[in-house]
């Protein structure tokens, strides 16, 4: 007899366990296998306890190899229940069960990957049935088609896929709907593109801030480079936030967008967000012209003006939408002639150059609100070559001059 049968027979146990198998459709024309165990009576509710299984065999010694494993496994503790449960079923009943432990854009950014991708793609499927090499077959797919256009999907998008699924599947295996995850060591590869990432030289910073000196994004853009601040913390600033004395800023807060798109104000993302920084002349200076112009705007609307507190607003007191405010960052390039980078791009263009221009990289850090000097540095690595010259530079100064004058004396 099998291995499994022996494994069997080993068990020392009290209880008995039955079961049984049989062909399908029939015996004439056996397609697959279907075993039943049967695990005695429930005693809450009197009625026989079944398991069914199927096993996708046509041959009987195999079916009963299998009818002998499922037994080993019942008596170990080791077997799964069967369960329809798809993978969209799944992950809807995870969401709801995590959404209070996540924040408003975490949550739209996980519902929307789920909708534009994991759904459609594996959501029909029972979690029971996804193996890795369906995944791999999917995330090799994905390479060459997208689900949603013509184009390839860029590989970054599918390992946030990934993370999203292996996080939900982490999940099945605790509730004991799996065994293992099967996304693990799934290879996804790298975009055939650079990583470089796209800042703004020293040149054009300067070129920046000219161009929106005397507009409304004039502050904006002093704050987004001297708080080294990231978008939902620029517009969740609040006059509270501010001691005009001391010249400090406080970063608490973000304005962010629920699932719904909705704006909300929530607190820092990390406890490294949250900090105080003292800012410069020029920008404690722009902060007290906009509070004026604040509250001459709150007298004239009247009834009208919306009271946010917040310091980036409009001109009737609203907060922007995160959204909205990125559109106006575009426009603001575009009809000043300026090379367009994302917004995101400002923290990184600001890290560069403080790190550039020799701010020791835990103050670097600090200011740019990260957990770790690595993510700081990564940053700066991707850098643009802006200051590429100037370790040649330095190195001929300090170095290479005093050798030539050596070697002119000698």
């Amino acid at each position: 007899s099998s291995a499994a049968s022996d494994v069997y027979k080993r068990q020392n146990v009290k209880k008995r366990i039955n079961g049984s198998i049989r062909p399908r459709p029939n015996a004439e024309n056996v397609q697959y296998y279907d075993i039943t165990l049967e695990l005695g009576t429930d005693p809450a509710t009197g009625k026989r306890k079944r398991m069914y299984f199927k096993v996708n065999t046509t041959d009987r010694e195999e079916a009963e190899n299998e009818l002998m494993i499922k037994k080993a496994e019942y008596l170990q503790e080791k077997l799964l229940e069967p369960s329809k449960e798809t993978v969209a079923e799944f992950l809807e009943r995870l969401l709801e069960d995590t959404r209070r432990n996540l924040s408003p854009a975490t949550t739209r950014d996980y519902k929307g990957m789920i909708e534009r991708y994991i759904e459609p793609l594996f959501g029909h499927m029972r979690v029971q049935e996804l193996t890795r090499a369906k995944v791999q077959q999917v995330y090799n797919g994905l390479r060459k088609k997208s689900n949603r256009s013509n184009n390839p999907l860029s590989a970054s998008t599918i390992k946030h896929i990934d993370r999203i699924l292996k996080c939900a599947l982490n999940v099945a295996v605790d509730e004991g709907i799996i065994k293992e995850n099967p996304v693990r060591k799934i290879k996804i590869g790298k975009d055939i593109r650079s990583e470089h990432l796209e800042v703004y030289t020293v040149e054009e910073i300067r070129a920046l801030e000219k161009a929106v000196r005397g507009t409304d994004m004039e502050l904006p853009v002093a704050l987004l480079f001297d708080c080294v601040m990231r978008r939902g913390e620029l517009l969740g600033l609040r006059y509270s936030d501010i001691d005009f004395d001391k010249k400090e800023v406080t970063i608490q807060h973000a304005w962010t967008e629920t699932e719904t798109n909705e704006p909300v104000l929530k607190d820092c993302k990390t406890e490294s967000s949250y900090r105080k920084l003292i800012v410069s002349d020029h920008t404690i200076n722009l902060l007290r012209r906009q509070r004026t112009i604040y509250m001459r705007n709150r007298m004239k609307y009247g009834e009208k003006f919306c009271n946010s507190n917040h310091v980036i607003c409009k001109k009737n007191g609203e907060p922007y939408r995160p959204k909205s405010f990125t559109r106006k960052w575009a426009k603001t390039l575009k009809n000043n002639g300026l090379r367009h980078i994302k917004l995101h791009g400002t923290r990184h263009s600001a890290i560069s150059l403080l790190l550039s221009e020799g701010v020791p990289i835990q103050i670097a850090q600090q200011r740019a609100g990260h957990q770790d000097p690595k993510i700081t540095l990564s940053v700066y690595s991707h850098v643009s070559k802006d200051k590429e010259s100037l370790v040649a530079d330095t190195l001929e100064e300090v170095l290479f001059s005093a050798v030539g004058e050596l070697s002119l004396i000698h």
